[in-house]
C-alpha cells in the first residue's frame, strides 16, 4: 500500500505526514511515534514490512506523523516540548479529517503512547485514543527506576532550579541515556536498524524533555479524560512496567480497556504487529462506530 506524503504547519514546524488510504467506512487514525524514531524509521526497520501500511490493511485510513525535530518534520533536531507536541497532534488530526473527515483517533507508541493520551485529553478533537505505553506527566517517578532516566531527570531538574529552564535549551543529551538501545527492540539488529537510520534522532534537546517530564503544572488530571481509551503494554516492558500501566488504568473515569501481551518487551510496533495492530484497529473501529 503507498503512502501519500503531505505536510502540514504548526507552531514549532512543518509537519512530514504519510497518509495511507483505508476503506471507505474506516475510521481515521492519526499515529503518533515514539523516541528516537520517526516515520521512515519504523517503516525501513523491518524489510518489507510497513506498520502503517499494516494498520491501513486492518479497516482504518492512517496519517503517520513526524513529530517536530524528527524524521522529515522541520525544527531543531531532536527538539520535542510538551506544547510542541499538542499542537503537532492538533494539527494531523485536521489533516485527517480534513482529508477523511469524522471521526479520528489517536493510536501512540512508546512516549508516542503518552502523548497520545495527553493530545485526547487536551481536546484535540478525537473520539478515542490508543496507548501502546502511557505515563502520568505529572508524576514521572515511574521511569525514574533505572539508571539512565534516574540519572538525566533530576540533572534536569536541578539544572532548572538553579538556572532555570531557558538554561537547559543550550544542553543536548545522547538518546541513549534516555532510552536504552536494548530497550528499543529485544532484537539487537532491529535496535541496530532503528538506531543506525539516517533519520534517527541521536541527542535530545534536554529542555525540551524536561518540558514533557518535569512540568506537571501544566498537566491535566488524567482522571478528567472522557474518550474511550484503550492501554497496551508488554508484560517485560522494562521501560513502562505493566504495573505503571495497571495502576494509571485503575485512575481512569472513562471508558477503557487494559491490554497486556504476555512475554512482550517494549517493542510491540515492529517486534509484535500481528497482535497489537488488530487490537488497535479492533478498539478504534468499536469506539468510533
Amino acid at each position: 500500500m503507498a503512502a501519500v506524503d503531505l505536510w502540514a504547519p504548526s507552531a514549532e514546524a512543518s509537519l512530514h505526514l504519510a497518509a495511507y488510504d483505508g476503506p471507505d467506512d474506516g475510521p481515521a487514525v492519526v499515529v503518533l511515534h515514539g523516541l528516537v524514531a520517526g516515520v521512515d524509521v519504523l517503516r525501513d526497520a523491518v524489510r518489507g514490512f510497513d506498520p502503517f501500511a499494516e494498520l491501513a490493511a486492518q479497516g482504518c485510513h492512517v496519517l503517520a506523523l513526524d513529530w517536530p525535530g524528527h524524521g522529515r518534520s522541520g525544527g531543531r533536531r531532536g527538539r520535542l516540548t510538551y506544547r510542541g507536541a499538542m499542537e503537532a497532534a492538533a494539527a494531523a488530526v485536521a489533516v485527517a479529517r480534513e482529508r477523511w473527515g469524522d471521526p479520528v483517533g489517536l493510536f501512540g507508541t512508546g512516549l508516542g503512547g503518552a502523548l497520545a493520551f495527553y493530545a485526547a485529553l487536551e481536546r484535540v478533537g478525537v473520539g478515542a485514543v490508543a496507548c501502546h505505553d502511557v505515563l502520568d506527566l505529572r508524576d514521572v517517578r515511574a521511569v525514574l527506576q533505572r539508571w539512565r532516566q534516574g540519572a538525566v531527570l533530576p540533572l534536569a531538574a536541578a539544572l532548572t532550579r538553579l538556572a532555570g529552564r531557558e538554561a537547559l535549551a543550550r544542553i543536548d543529551v545522547p538518546a541513549s541515556l534516555v532510552l536504552a538501545p536494548s530497550d528499543m527492540a529485544a532484537d539487537p539488529s532491529l535496535s541496530r536498524a532503528l538506531r543506525r537510520h539516517p533519520q534517527s534522532v541521536r541527542r535530545y534537546d534536554l529542555e525540551g524533555l524536561a518540558s514533557i517530564l518535569l512540568t506537571p503544572e501544566d498537566k491535566p488530571d488524567i482522571a478528567a479524560q472522557t474518550v474511550p481509551t484503550l492501554l497496551a503494554v508488554g508484560s517485560e516492558d522494562r521501560v513502562l512496567p505493566q504495573t505503571t500501566t495497571r495502576a494509571f488504568s485503575s485512575r481512569l473515569t472513562c471508558p477503557h480497556e487494559l491490554w497486556v501481551l504476555p512475554g512482550a518487551g517494549h517493542q510491540l510496533l515492529l517486534e509484535h504487529p500481528r497482535a497489537l495492530l488488530p487490537t488497535v484497529a479492533r478498539f478504534l473501529r468499536d469506539a468510533l462506530a
